[in-house]
């Protein structure tokens, strides 16, 4: 490398805030917390969460591809780069599946092609409900399929007719067109008069996120091999001032423009404003986390301490377990849902997740990632480029 790169110590904390968000917006829509008042409607869009997971898969996934187009050496092996993604994602996935759909007494009697879909992550493409205690893994159907399509965006992103180059300026460019289409398929196509199904959870839609996190990662790829003055080393100086921007965005987003704070179906602009929104205002909250200094000042310094980082870890754990525990306690706790008692349930589904996902981390889900490098699966995989797969653990434990 011409400069030295960076590493990013702050992201874990970010996917922490994305799975604690995910799970107090699900306790609010169930306790009906959503519908009273102007603290409902934040709730509600705490949804968020998800856009923040997808700018982060991006941004890190992608980051090593970037560099190594940049130096103009072997891509990273993309059987070696699935294998990982395969460990880290579908051993804890398959077992929360087989808990829920076996222990769940509203998943009694599902037949053999629900449990089909729900084990090959393909669930999202049936006109059907998603099972009780699986419906927040529609976003890792949509996750998954955008792992699969990566390395081929990267190349799209950077391809020319002499081969792949890392030109910012066209990577920004097509990424734009590519979002761009991503907003028309949320505002038009996912409403076509007649169509059912989820197509509003398709990749389509939420393209724009994951293309935030891969255009961030192309450019921060780009100053790391050559260091310079940039716009966005600039902006990321300023962290007060991108997060207040993100939460001026946000906050438009929890107004009706974004549209229902239920599970109603919204009108087509209202569903390209708010994924709009979404972008934009998680795009300003990693940005000073990606450029600028990493560790200057009092917040940066808290992400990146022992607490940020450990419920980072745990994170996937947390969005996985938190809907089943969450059922669990409206029968032992003899509440009926939608009538109340938020607090008790978000307490209490914080607490015993955060337990659980913990004993899955240490467990479970990291006795499994050490089969990540087993020889068989690393490909031809150059020294340089899997030095930077090892520092993209390192840095997101992603």
């Amino acid at each position: 490398m011409t400069g030295r790169d960076r590493t990013f110590p702050t992201l874990n904390a970010v996917r922490a805030a994305g799975a604690l968000m995910v799970l107090t917006t699900h306790a609010a829509f169930n306790t009906g917390e959503i519908l009273r008042g102007w603290h409902g409607a934040v709730l509600a869009r705490l949804d968020f969460g998800v856009p923040l997971f997808f700018v982060l898969s991006g941004f890190l996934l992608s980051r090593p591809f970037f560099l190594a187009i940049g130096r103009g050496t072997r891509h990273p092996s993309i059987r070696h780069y699935l294998w990982k993604r395969f460990l880290r994602i579908m051993p804890l996935y398959w077992l929360v599946v087989v808990i829920a759909l076996t222990l769940d007494p509203a998943n009694h009697g599902l037949g053999a092609e629900v449990w089909a879909r729900n084990l090959t992550l393909t669930q999202l493409y049936a006109a059907t409900l998603l099972p009780e205690s699986l419906t927040q893994m529609w976003s890792l159907c949509t996750e998954v399929l955008f792992y699969l399509l990566m390395p081929w965006l990267a190349f799209l992103l950077t391809a020319t007719r002499r081969g792949k180059r890392l030109d910012l300026p066209m990577v920004w460019r097509r990424a734009a067109g590519l979002a761009g289409l991503g907003l028309a398929w949320q505002a038009w196509f996912a409403h076509v008069p007649g169509s059912h199904g989820h197509y509003l959870q398709w990749l389509p839609g939420w393209l724009p996120m994951f293309l935030v996190g891969m255009v961030f990662a192309a450019t921060s790829a780009s100053l790391t091999l050559h260091p310079r003055d940039h716009v966005m080393d600039r902006l990321g100086t300023d962290l007060v001032g991108c997060w207040i921007l993100a939460g001026a965005v946000f906050a438009i987003a929890c107004t009706p423009v974004a549209g229902p704070l239920t599970l109603a179906m919204p009108l087509g602009w209202e569903a390209g404003t708010k994924a709009l929104l979404y972008t934009l205002a998680a795009a300003f909250i990693v940005l000073p986390l990606m450029f600028g200094p990493e560790l200057d000042g009092p917040v940066r310094g808290y992400l990146a301490s022992k607490v940020p980082v450990f419920l980072g870890d745990i994170s996937y754990g947390v969005f996985c377990i938190h809907l089943f525990v969450m059922g669990w306690l409206f029968k032992v706790l003899d509440i009926v849902p939608f009538t109340g008692h938020f607090l008790t349930i978000w307490v209490l589904d914080l607490a015993i997740t955060i337990g659980l996902a913990s004993l899955s981390w240490h467990y479970f889900e990291q006795p499994i990632l050490r089969f990540k490098n087993v020889r068989w699966m690393m490909g031809r995989e150059p020294p340089a480029t899997r030095a930077d797969l090892e520092f993209q653990e390192r840095a997101g434990r992603h």
